[in-house]
């Protein structure tokens, strides 16, 4: 239940980001050729996405490393 609550919380705020860049921004980003990347919202998205699975990774390994011990 709570990967559901969360994958829609996501999902959510996906649609909720995308929906605010405005049509001119994305027109100088086709321009630009892709010499713009970091200032795709979808990057940004990705990068934190990635970071947070790592913590959480990372957090996960020191708990089970503390109940070993």
């Amino acid at each position: 239940m709570k990967r559901m609550s969360l994958l829609f919380c996501l999902l959510f705020s996906i649609i909720i980001l995308h929906a605010e860049v405005p049509i001119e921004e994305n027109q100088k980003l086709k321009e630009a050729n892709g010499t713009l990347w970091y200032a795709n919202p979808w990057i940004w998205l990705g990068g934190v996405a990635l970071f947070l699975v790592v913590f959480f990774l990372l957090l996960r390994k020191s708990t089970q490393n503390k109940r070993q011990t």
